[in-house]
């Protein structure tokens, strides 16, 4: 007897869908085999170049007469509710691209639908995923570094000027930016590798005036005997071989450094990592698909779950969490004080 091929609809043909279809051509025991876009001029061309077999005007239309064990909502934020109601309606588990929902009220009210409807639903929160990020989280749980006192995450990215360049405009439409789509990765990732923090200040900038919301973010997480720093900028202009590695590469990770009592890791901008201790020092070489395999192993994760049983790690209910922190820095930064993620976890 062979193993079970998921059957899975995706909903949204917009510029992730190919890097989110080209993900699942990596995981063995799922197949994408619908896809629903009222756009047919988008949708048509990836429904050709990924081999799917049904091509659906409506996410309803699809969701009615498909054969579909799960569904994957790769659509902006403001649908995310709505879908994920309709897909918990026909008692289908959901895969949800981040940031989760368009504020924290609608994320908890998804949550709890699809938790009264008895379906299971994963945000797809794949930086923590990414192989240098588990690497750098087995050495902290082997005490590697000892006990960890100061992390920092950041990058420089030439993307907002001298003009913003990205395949998704609708970028420049938005009123909160780099924070609410890139910064839900990062503080996802801080809390996969040290839990949940006590407190948060942040400041946000916009500097380009082809942009509404922020382009650089500074973000400092309190943790009882930890402070972590996330600063990143879409801004800047790289320095080479520092925030760009010496053989250019398509993707590369936010630079991360963390100091523990025993030893400091440092992962580079060409994905190898680093610890140095008083003995001497250790790496582990890039992994050249780094970033693709990242977004296959976040949704390999999802498919073993639904057949395990096993809880996600980026479940509805979990993902919680990493918004409210999402929220609190936006309040951080807008009141211009240290905010405790409690006081939006406690109107959940």
């Amino acid at each position: 007897m062979g193993q079970r091929v998921w059957r899975g609809g995706m909903i949204g043909a917009g510029a992730w869908s190919a890097t989110q279809l080209t993900a699942w051509s990596r995981v063995p025991n799922a197949r994408i085999v619908a896809l629903a876009d009222r756009h047919p001029d988008r949708r048509d061309p990836v429904v050709q170049q990924y081999g799917i077999p049904h091509a659906f005007d409506s996410a309803e239309a699809m969701l009615d007469r498909a054969d579909l064990d799960f569904v994957d909502v790769c659509t902006r934020p403001y649908a995310h509710a709505a879908l994920v109601r309709l897909a918990a309606d026909r008692g289908l588990p959901v895969l949800c691209q981040k940031p989760f929902c368009a504020t924290l009220e609608e994320a908890r009210g998804a949550v709890d639908y699809a938790e009264r409807a008895g379906i299971r639903l994963m945000v797809n929160e794949n930086f923590r995923w990414q192989p240098w990020h588990r690497t750098a989280k087995a050495l902290l749980a082997g005490g590697t570094l000892g006990r960890p006192f100061l992390a920092v995450l950041h990058l420089r990215r030439r993307l907002s000027l001298p003009h913003f360049d990205h395949d998704q405009r609708y970028f420049t439409e938005m009123p909160r930016l780099l924070l609410y789509e890139v910064g839900t990765h990062h503080l996802d990732v801080m809390r996969f590798l040290f839990g949940e923090p006590e407190s948060v200040c942040a400041r946000l900038h916009r500097v380009s005036p082809d942009l509404q919301g922020e382009d650089v973010q500074v973000i400092l997480l309190g943790y009882p005997d930890l402070t972590c720093l996330i600063y990143d900028s879409w801004a800047s202009v790289p320095i080479p071989d520092l925030d760009r590695p010496p053989t250019p590469k398509a993707w590369v990770p936010r630079l991360l450094e963390i100091d523990g009592t025993e030893g400091t890791l440092s992962l580079r901008a060409d994905g190898s990592v680093h610890v140095y201790t008083d003995g001497g020092g250790r790496h582990w070489d890039a992994v050249e698909d780094g970033m693709p395999r990242a977004h296959a192993a976040a949704q390999q994760h999802f498919i073993d779950c639904l057949e395990s049983g096993a809880e996600f790690e980026t479940s509805g209910r979990e993902t919680l969490r990493t918004m409210a922190l999402v929220y609190a820095c936006y309040r951080s930064a807008a009141e211009g004080r240290v905010v405790s993620p409690a006081e939006l976890l406690a109107a959940l």
